[in-house]
């Protein structure tokens, strides 16, 4: 093999190389998005979601949307946006249509609405009427699971129960602070402390 052959097989290895390096910390620089219900993991939904929309044209509230440029690798990938609008669990259809939409089993069929796993609610407290003597149940009445994943403690205050709360984001539509007293923190970035639970 001449020198010429061993720099170009040198160099073509330094740039997968590097190549790779760059991808994986482009990722874990691109922001957790929240998910349709039924989304895999996020590793195995990046690498099986194809991109074509189908899960938001089936979306019967116009909940989701295709993530834009700012999303990086996840370009044209399903989030939404709850505070703007949360999943509403297709209420009224028997199915959840985004996943039934999917092609590909990026969305995957889930059981019942309990096991939908999209992220976790989280109260700020020092945002939050009830958390601040105002009378204040509007996260609670929207709530899918009210006196499973959010519970009213004996103040009448909300708390989330993070082994029940399915990340919906039905509690931050109508919360009445602005900004939002509800965050909900996308699945990918819960799955370790739903070990933890």
């Amino acid at each position: 093999m001449h020198r010429r052959q061993w720099l170009g097989i040198a160099g073509l290895a330094a740039g997968v190389w590097l190549g790779r390096g760059l991808i994986q910390r482009f990722r874990r620089l691109s922001p957790a998005w929240l998910r349709p219900p039924g989304a895999l993991p996020e590793p195995d939904f990046s690498a099986t979601c194809i991109r074509c929309g189908q899960c938001v044209e089936a979306c019967p509230f116009d909940t989701l949307y295709l993530a834009g440029a700012e999303a990086g690798l996840d370009y044209r990938t399903p989030t939404l946006d709850t505070r703007k609008n949360p999943c509403w669990l297709c209420k009224g259809y028997e199915e959840l249509l985004c996943i039934e939409a999917c092609p590909t089993g990026s969305l995957a069929p889930v059981a019942d609405v309990p096991s939908i796993r999209m992220g976790i609610a989280e109260i700020d407290r020092d945002l939050c009427l009830a958390w601040n003597q105002v009378s204040c149940r509007a996260c609670w009445h929207a709530c899918p699971l009210p006196d499973r994943a959010i519970v009213l403690d004996e103040r009448v205050r909300p708390i989330i129960d993070p082994k029940q709360c399915i990340g919906c984001g039905l509690c931050d539509y109508p919360c009445l602070t602005e900004p939002t007293s509800v965050w909900i923190w996308p699945e990918q970035e819960v799955t370790d402390l739903r070990a933890d639970l």
